[in-house]
């Protein structure tokens, strides 16, 4: 998973409208409804550069926070100092991530599970989780659903930040349930007027049915399972563009 290397630099630039304390909110009622009390230990899969695991961090959590690209990373210990935050961040693989000692919660937000491109990889994720969960603890994720990918489609999109722009080439196969996006990034330098070329990055995210999920989840050995409609109470809906899977040990 060689991706967010240059665009860990501009990725909390280009994510300034995302959701993440409506998010860490209704997180943080879950681990109450739960059971799990502010204090405990929470593991942050797939954290990149640690908005969501501040906001909880913040909630009165402690915090760990799990990402491949130590480029990501960089950037969550940099926002750490400068807020005077306390989480400990890692620089592992979430398929294969080892803590030294069990938590009470593990989460996933802002579609960081559809980077597992194999079922057999959600599988493995979904047993180490549990491996490291306390009795009673609590599994929550997000996963982008095949009805926002195809609203993606083919097509391209633009944005830009101050000197800062993107174009979003976005490719996706239904049969495969695989989306691939190849982003370009353009820089403003302080002698040219034009924004040139500065790097391009391409992404693959995978699409996975409620089933398939619920499955995995089962045979990983967890009890409880509910899906939700992007971060609600309102139940799963075959047009849902994002669920939230909710599992408890």
């Amino acid at each position: 998973m060689d991706i967010y290397r240059h665009f860990a630099q501009v990725y909390d630039a280009f994510m300034v409208d995302t959701p993440y304390e409506q998010w860490a909110g209704y997180i943080d009622n879950v681990l109450h409804n739960h059971g799990v009390s502010k204090g405990s230990l929470i593991l942050d899969l797939a954290c990149g550069t640690g908005t969501m695991a501040f906001l909880m961090a913040q909630k009165g959590y402690d915090l760990i926070g799990i990402d491949v690209s130590e480029d990501m990373l960089s950037e969550a210990y940099t926002k750490m100092y400068e807020a005077s935050l306390n989480v400990l961040f890692l620089n592992q693989d979430m398929r294969v991530f080892e803590l030294y000692g069990t938590v009470d919660a593990v989460y996933s937000s802002c579609d960081g599970l559809n980077y597992l491109l194999a079922e057999d990889d959600l599988e493995m994720v979904s047993k180490n989780v549990l491996l490291y969960l306390n009795p009673g603890g609590v599994f929550i994720f997000d996963l982008k659903m095949d009805c926002k990918y195809r609203q993606l489609g083919e097509d391209t999109f633009y944005d830009d930040i101050d000197d800062i722009s993107y174009v979003w080439k976005n490719k996706y196969n239904p049969d495969t349930c695989i989306n691939e996006y190849q982003v370009e990034f353009y820089f403003q330098g302080e002698e040219s007027a034009e924004k040139t070329l500065a790097f391009i990055e391409t992404h693959h995210q995978r699409a996975y049915d409620v089933e398939t999920v619920m499955d995995i989840l089962k045979q990983a050995g967890f009890g409880m399972i509910s899906v939700y409609d992007n971060y609600t109470q309102n139940p799963a809906q075959s047009d849902s563009e994002r669920l939230v899977f909710v599992a408890q040990k």
